[in-house]
């Protein structure tokens, strides 16, 4: 079985639209979700596609946020930074020479830096970034989750969009105010995070899915939830999208870092688009608010249709790297014909 070998699909059907008042199978049209893809132009800068970063990677989880980089850079960022602990470091470099690697965060086992110094070093990187993802691989390091804790803040006071994934959520879990009240932001929890996440916030694990979502939501008074699933839940706590995209059969370790590192790259891209980086001769429009909503939704999409891919090729023999190589194949199955008809002004 070669599973180099990659499949390409066309797919240009439409989702069904938007129904005001209804909070249910919600979709957005892919149309809509284009408008947050910035067009290609030979007028273009270094990093005007999107600067982002990810925090995380410890001595034993090297390979996560590794995946979240890579995603972005294979959907079409600028520029990927990766802030890990020192351990990490030189391993994350040796993965790829087209991601930035920072090993600025201190462990127990790795105190040589103050937490100000580090504190320092991310907030440089923060400067320069349009969105940042955290929590792949930073496993449960004291020192390491005092220095993210304070990084998350630090995002907040610049207006950063936020994804918290893994371990972050334990943050979550025992310090909501952390993200609590803040619109920007997504949190990507699997079933038994999300169970974590409730019963932190006293509210009973149950279904509907998209009921408790929306509950859930709505005591954190701001961030999007992305949770994922059989059918992947994504809501504000007013309005409730279900991404059901046909994915692989195979729930390899990883995929979960890949789709952070799609949300990451569509909120960056949500960025530039709420600046007015570009304009675009489509009727379809995203309010700012719903940005985190629609980024969301793409990077689901795209993600489960990456996990299909793969799949019909490698089946039982599919890895996450076996996703991370479909990544560019599903955005262009899901996109090109689209942004061929969407000419930018």
């Amino acid at each position: 079985m070669n599973c180099v070998f990659r499949r390409t699909f066309t797919s240009v059907s439409f989702i069904a639209p938007i129904i005001a008042g209804k909070m249910n199978n919600l979709q957005p049209r892919l149309q809509t979700l284009a408008q947050l893809i910035p067009p290609l132009t030979a007028s273009m800068h270094k990093g005007e596609c999107g600067r982002v970063a990810a925090i995380g990677g410890c001595e034993e989880y090297t390979g996560a946020p590794y995946f979240v980089a890579s995603t972005a850079l294979r959907l079409g960022a600028d520029i990927a930074y990766v802030l890990c602990e020192k351990d990490a470091g030189t391993v994350i470099k040796g993965y790829s020479p087209d991601i930035i690697v920072a090993p600025y965060l201190r462990s127990v086992d790795n105190p040589d830096r103050t937490l100000d110094d580090v504190h320092s070093k991310v907030e440089q990187v923060l400067d320069k970034v349009h969105a940042v993802s955290v929590g792949s691989g930073l496993g449960n390091d004291a020192n390491i989750g005092q220095s993210v804790e304070r990084a998350i803040r630090a995002a907040r006071e610049r207006q950063l969009p936020v994804v918290l994934d893994a371990d972050a959520l334990s943050l979550v879990c025992t310090s909501p105010d952390i993200i609590s009240g803040y619109a920007n932001a997504v949190l990507t929890p699997n079933a038994p995070e999300f169970a974590r996440l409730c019963n932190a916030l006293g509210i009973a694990a149950g279904e509907p899915i998209d009921k408790t979502a929306q509950l859930v939501a709505a005591r954190l008074n701001g961030p999007t939830l992305l949770i994922k699933g059989v059918r992947d839940v994504i809501t504000d706590g007013q309005t409730v999208f279900v991404c059901d995209e046909t994915s692989g059969l195979r729930r390899c370790g990883g995929q979960g870092d890949m789709l952070s590192g799609a949300v990451l790259t569509f909120l960056a891209w949500g960025e530039l688009y709420k600046r007015g980086a570009w304009k675009s001769t489509a009727r379809d429009s995203i309010s700012p608010a719903l940005v985190p909503m629609h980024a969301a939704y793409a990077a689901s999409m795209l993600t489960r249709h990456a996990s299909f891919l793969a799949y019909e090729e490698c089946a039982r023999a599919t890895m996450s790297s076996s996703v991370l190589d479909q990544m560019d194949i599903s955005f262009d199955n899901k996109f090109e014909e689209i942004l061929k008809a969407v000419k930018p002004k």
